[in-house]
């Protein structure tokens, strides 16, 4: 009880700055995905951003200010079910050759509802420094160095008061406003989750793909040591003048990982990695049927494929109800297949591949000078592992100004 009156507490907080903040701040560009229209590209760069997405009950809320050619940034997310709660502060210089991007961030997860211990917490704070190298506009090289503090209030735990320290090397392809490439270049906590959408920008010929390499190092005060590589691709595919597929393939693997503890702990416990490097197969950003309510989506090597089928309900249209202003409404049709493990020839094991399949829609409304994206999607497991099978519905709302 006592944390999640903290946790509350702390939310009212820090929301109660936030809109201060954006009472007396203008609106300062931001670097978000086009998702409404070509023509609504000019406001995509306004705050606040507004993003909500169920049933995982999370919530996140980004301010910015651009003074010159230096970008101000705090962001908090808060997942109002379980009471988890980070925040972050960016400092982002824009040269002509390069840009940098030094950024600071304190999260706190608590763990699953019901537990009755009050010291089920994990807390990773640090800091990070990542460099950007632009080759052309779609083109670009990255280079990043992490610092994490990793704590737990059960002070048992192997990884309590353990640093991760690592270096990542990356280079992407495609619009710099893509989300889920940009958290393989870059950093992985704190940024738009993205939601289905039939007018993402994908780059040359609508297709983009990123790659990195990440090194953990256990120089200075550096507690682990491993070497993680990943890599995804996204290209969309055009059927008709109106209906389209978007097709995204993510592959992920650890080529070295050091074995430091025995049978008797869990598999995502025995190698020098923390536990939010590994991949995982479910999400919003995996397989969409998967909740990951236990570990079993979780390994150091995974693999998964997914497909996104839009087709028009209506389009380009003059629509009101109320105050909404709608205008176009896609209906989507989901596939997705993969696997997870941890070894490399796990992803092999046909038995293990979970596949699952969905259906759901997607409008663009506006209300006033507020452009909402809205997205719902019902996947299910068609087959797969008795404890990787699931059904889910997963919500979405995105606000542009």
């Amino acid at each position: 009880m006592k944390r999640r009156v903290f946790a509350a507490l702390f939310s009212v907080i820090l929301t109660s700055a936030v809109s201060a903040t954006a009472q007396t701040t203008p609106a300062p560009p931001a670097e978000g995905p086009s998702i409404i229209s070509r023509a609504a590209g000019d406001r995509r760069d306004d705050v606040p951003n507004i993003n909500v997405y169920l049933p995982e009950g999370q919530a996140s809320i980004r301010l910015r200010k651009l003074i010159r050619n230096v970008l101000f940034e705090s962001q908090i997310d808060y997942k109002f079910v379980n009471g988890d709660i980070a925040t972050f502060l960016r400092y982002k210089y824009y040269a002509h050759n390069f840009t940098y991007r030094i950024g600071v961030f304190d999260t706190i997860g608590f763990g699953a509802i019901g537990k009755k211990t009050n010291d089920d917490f994990e807390r990773v704070r640090g800091g990070v420094l990542l460099m950007e190298l632009p080759r052309d506009y779609n083109h670009r090289y990255f280079g990043l160095l992490e610092d994490d503090r990793l704590t737990f209030g059960d002070v048992t735990r192997v990884d309590n008061r353990k640093n991760n320290i690592l270096l990542k090397f990356g280079y992407q392809s495609g619009t710099e406003f893509d989300e889920q490439l940009n958290s393989i270049v870059g950093e992985q906590r704190g940024r738009v989750v993205p939601v289905l959408t039939a007018f993402r920008e994908l780059g040359p010929q609508k297709f983009s793909y990123a790659a990195a390499l990440t090194e953990g190092t256990s120089l200075g005060t550096g507690d682990y040591k491993y070497t993680k590589f990943e890599t995804a691709a996204i290209r969309r595919f055009d059927l008709t003048p109106t209906s389209f597929v978007i097709t995204r393939a993510h592959l992920g693997a650890f080529l070295t990982k050091s074995t430091i503890r025995g049978s008797e702990f869990e598999p995502f416990e025995r190698y020098s990695i923390p536990l939010y490097e590994l991949f995982r197969l479910s999400g919003r950003e995996g397989l969409r049927s998967l909740s990951g309510k236990n570990n079993l989506d979780t390994g150091t090597d995974e693999l998964h494929l997914t497909s996104e089928y839009f087709v028009p309900i209506f389009r380009n249209r003059d629509m009101r109800t109320w105050a909404l202003h709608w205008n176009t409404l896609y209906g989507i049709g989901y596939l997705g297949a993969g696997n997870v493990g941890y070894q490399f020839t796990d992803l092999a094991r046909v038995r293990d591949f979970v596949v699952d399949a969905g259906l759901g829609a997607e409008t663009s409304l506006s209300i006033r000078d507020f452009d909402i994206l809205v997205s719902v999607l019902a996947a299910h497991t068609v087959r797969g592992p008795q404890g990787l099978k699931g059904n889910k519905v997963r919500f979405s709302v995105r606000t542009i100004r």
